[in-house]
């Protein structure tokens, strides 16, 4: 990854943890704002603080090409609260500032988040090759049961919605997309609510039911999911609500 990626992740971290607190730190100030009552600072900061989004976790794997990343704690460990990586399928290293798995089927890496309710993304480069699988994970439980938005390249190439139980995949929705040199990846969760969107578009919305919950339980690590030694991941970053 280049300079200029790094500090646009960087960036973009931090401005979200400034916006949190420029909107807790409003209603103090409200009534010094001319015809803007105190009052309506109040009711307008309480709305815009339940919407505002806080970083919980990020990358942008900055490192020495064949570093190993479980261990690895994130970079802009300031505005990601030094999340640290955990390799719980497959072996990932930095390769060229960018994220790698091994060719291992279903690997996955994760940060721990303390919250289910999450919106992941990443950028994710060299999927669009035949057989090649990447995506991202929510509600990992730090086994082997978590949600994933997976991509797979091929004829058609598709995106699919999984629930892995105790490592045991089931497909929860799938639908054919075009899969990219460059693919923006976006995984979202809130309660049983779930959205994937790729390269700004609205893939997939799904409805997790009763018992998908009770499978997930409070899982609440979130991260990678690879399977193919070519494809690389930039950019993660993960904000809540």
């Amino acid at each position: 990854m280049n300079r200029a990626a790094a500090v646009r992740i960087f960036r973009r971290a931090t401005a979200i943890v400034a916006v949190t607190f420029l909107v807790i730190d409003g209603a103090a100030h409200a009534s010094s704002l001319g015809t803007i009552t105190a009052g309506t600072m109040l009711n307008t900061n309480q709305v815009t603080s339940v919407s505002a989004p806080a970083v919980v976790g990020c990358d942008n794997f900055t490192g020495t090409t064949g570093a190993t990343i479980a261990g690895r704690a994130a970079t802009a460990a300031a505005a990601c609260a030094s999340r640290v990586w955990t390799a719980h399928v497959g072996t990932w290293t930095i390769q060229t500032n960018k994220a790698a798995s091994s060719a291992t089927a279903s690997a996955v890496v994760t940060q721990n988040l303390t919250t289910a309710n999450t919106t992941a993304e990443a950028v994710i480069t060299s999927l669009n090759t035949t057989g090649r699988t990447a995506g991202l994970v929510l509600s990992h439980d730090g086994a082997s049961t978590y949600l994933a938005a997976v991509l797979i390249a091929g004829a058609p190439s598709r995106a699919e919605l999984r629930i892995v139980a105790a490592g045991a995949p089931t497909v929860l929705s799938t639908v054919n997309t075009t899969i990219a040199a460059t693919n923006t990846l976006r995984f979202a969760r809130s309660g049983s609510s779930v959205t994937v969107t790729l390269n700004g578009t609205l893939i997939i919305t799904a409805t997790l039911a009763a018992s998908d919950l009770t499978t997930l339980g409070t899982g609440a690590r979130s991260g990678l999911f690879g399977g193919d030694a070519n494809v690389r991941f930039d950019d993660f970053l993960a904000t809540t609500p």
